[in-house]
């Protein structure tokens, strides 16, 4: 029983065979080294040629049924085309609505004290204390007394342009009442109610004198109120709009971006304009919900 030496043909590992009572033929050793399968071709008891055996794949067939539905490249390309024109489209409405926001802020931010150019006011003051309406008052506008009218009723007539004013009331025996107040500009014929006996607030103003001597305080009207919060708010909420704004554009987070959208609208851009615009990409975002990075599924 003569044996064979031979070198594997992949790690080179030597290695033998022995021939049981065979002088030719092909036979097949594993090597112990690497593992493959070396087919070793033997004639007269020599070794003619080492091999690696080759493995053969079974076949496959390759036939695509007939109802399976082939790619199409171009629809695919038409919807990340309309997938990218409203991702577009919702960024560019939060913008818009906190860009509105942001100008609205600002303009009431730096509004001038007074409109030296804008028609004369008739403005009411309702002057009385706890039991009665006060006949004879002395009313001062910024430190300077103004002409004034007595209708009755405690109602005085004056005319201011819109601006804000620091208003004292006097009268004997009764303490002066001061009040800061923000007349809006608006129209001297505007008529939505009964507008010839004012509208507090806006253009009539009440001052309840309590009788001794000094001076009260009394609350700022709603528009100083408004003018002096207000502005700091909308530009927050303007700047929050912005980065949702961002978000959106990024498909970074759905949360964030339903956020920025309902802070662009909460920053009452152009009064009207901005929170319409915020709204409508508020109800469009859920068409690219599925776009984002990190939203959740429900």
């Amino acid at each position: 029983m003569p044996n064979i030496n031979f070198n594997c043909p992949s790690c080179e590992k030597k290695d033998k065979i022995t021939l049981m009572g065979e002088s030719h033929g092909l036979f097949e050793k594993k090597c112990k080294e690497c593992g493959i399968i070396i087919e070793l071709t033997v004639e007269d008891s020599e070794l003619k040629e080492t091999r690696t055996k080759k493995k053969y794949l079974p076949k496959i067939k390759t036939k695509i049924p007939e109802d399976y539905q082939k790619y199409d490249f171009n629809h695919e390309e038409g919807k990340n085309k309309e997938k990218h024109f409203w991702v577009k489209t919702i960024s560019f409405l939060i913008l818009s609505a906190s860009i509105m926001g942001l100008m609205t802020g600002g303009s009431l931010y730096f509004a001038p004290e007074q409109f030296s150019d804008s028609e004369d006011i008739k403005i009411n003051l309702i002057i009385e204390n706890n039991t009665d309406y006060i006949d004879f008052a002395v009313i001062i506008i910024d430190n300077k007394e103004v002409n004034q009218s007595y209708l009755d009723n405690g109602t005085y007539n004056i005319f201011l342009k819109p601006g804000k004013y620091e208003i004292k009331v006097s009268a004997e025996g009764h303490k002066t009442s001061i009040m800061t107040v923000y007349i809006p500009p608006q129209d001297p014929d505007l008529s939505l109610i009964d507008y010839s006996t004012g509208l507090e607030g806006v253009n009539r103003f009440t001052f309840e004198l309590e009788e001794g001597e000094g001076n009260i305080i009394q609350d700022e009207n709603t528009y100083l109120k408004m003018l002096n919060w207000c502005p700091i708010l909308i530009l927050l909420f303007s700047l929050v709009g912005v980065w949702g704004s961002w978000v959106t554009y990024t498909l970074q987070s759905y949360k964030n971006a339903q956020i920025g959208a309902f802070f662009s609208i909460m920053a009452m851009g152009f009064l009207i304009i901005g929170p319409l615009l915020g709204i409508i990409a508020l109800i469009l975002l859920p068409k690219i919900k599925k776009n984002f990075t990190g939203h959740f599924k429900k």
